[in-house]
C-alpha cells in the first residue's frame, strides 16, 4: 500500500488587473481542495476542516470552517514539505473537508 500524500497546484492570477493578485496555491487531497498556502512571507498554511458542533463558531448553515496552522514557513517549498512529512498527524488530527 503505498502512502498516499498532499498535491499542490498553484493558480496563477489572469486578466486585466493580474499585477494586482497574488498566486493561489491550493492544497489537495485526492484531487480534492482542502486548503490553502499562502502567497506571501511568511507563508502559512490554511486547512479546510469539518466542525465537530456544527453551531461551534454560532454559523448553523456551514458544516466546515476554515483552521491556520502554526507553522509559519520562509518559503512556499518549506510549507509544501512541512504538510508531506506531516501528513499522517495531519490526516488523523483533523477531518478535511472538501471545499469543491
Amino acid at each position: 500500500m503505498s502512502a498516499k500524500k498532499f498535491t499542490f497546484k498553484t493558480i496563477k492570477p489572469t486578466g486585466r488587473y493580474s499585477s494586482f493578485h497574488s498566486n493561489k496555491n491550493l492544497i489537495k487531497l485526492n484531487g480534492f481542495e482542502v486548503g490553502l498556502i499562502e502567497d506571501k512571507l511568511p507563508y502559512s498554511i490554511r486547512l479546510a476542516v469539518e466542525k465537530e458542533n456544527i453551531n461551534e463558531d454560532g454559523n448553523p448553515n456551514c458544516s466546515w470552517k476554515w483552521i491556520k496552522l502554526k507553522k509559519e514557513s520562509g518559503s512556499l517549498q518549506e510549507a509544501k514539505d512541512f504538510l508531506q512529512s506531516n501528513y499522517i498527524l495531519i490526516i488523523s488530527t483533523y477531518k478535511l473537508y472538501s471545499i469543491q
